[in-house]
């Protein structure tokens, strides 16, 4: 796994943009998995199918979120992601479906989305690079601490920054069996890799 910087300023400047109307409406918050300037980490892109085979259809990249208070209202989530389309005609990804749960601090299950990724991701937008990949939810109501569970599909490779020590936040969702694990993905010579996976949600 070679992690590198791929985020161009072009895209940088997308991540807020979809957004950037809802936070004018009302006191609406974002949250982010990450701290700093995204154009000076460096970012591996990962999907769960190429990392663990078939297995990984039933495997989540989750990030652990806290509400700003009781009761909030959780609308959308933004995450990074490549379907692999580079501009080329072969490279005009299948259609796959996505899926997104939102879970409470004790894994039980609020709400489930499933569509298919070609409209949400780079290829939707003529993009040829990592772009930003926009889920509008219902307000599900949040507290304390909740979970946002992807299930990329091999669809779509999600964006994550290696990190020195296991993260607190970043995790991998094992759907059977209902488990969080942490997320330190297999490298070289049996070591692991700490990753976190970038993410910001939005509600109010």
């Amino acid at each position: 796994m070679i992690f590198m910087p791929i985020l161009s300023l072009a895209v940088l400047s997308l991540i807020g943009i979809s957004f950037a109307a809802d936070a004018t409406e009302g006191q609406k918050n974002l949250i982010s998995s990450f701290e700093g300037n995204l154009s000076q980490k460096e970012l591996a892109q990962i999907d769960m199918l190429s990392l663990l085979g078939r297995t990984g259809f039933f495997v989540a990249e989750a990030v652990k979120f806290k509400a700003p208070k009781q009761n909030w209202k959780l609308d959308s989530v933004q995450l990074i992601g490549w379907d692999g389309y580079n501009g080329t005609v072969e490279s005009i990804p299948q259609e796959r479906v996505i899926a997104l749960e939102v879970r409470d601090k004790d894994l039980n299950l609020l709400y489930r989305f499933a569509d298919s990724q070609l409209p949400y991701t780079n290829y939707a937008f003529n993009s040829t690079s990592l772009y930003p990949l926009t889920i509008r939810l219902p307000q599900v109501t949040v507290s304390d601490d909740f979970y946002i569970c992807f299930y990329d599909r091999g669809a779509v490779a999600v964006a994550c920054e290696r990190l020195n020590e296991t993260s607190k936040n970043s995790f991998i969702y094992l759907g059977p069996g209902n488990q969080m694990l942490p997320a330190n993905l297999p490298g070289e010579n049996n070591e692991t890799i700490p990753v976190n996976w970038i993410m910001t949600v939005s509600g109010s």
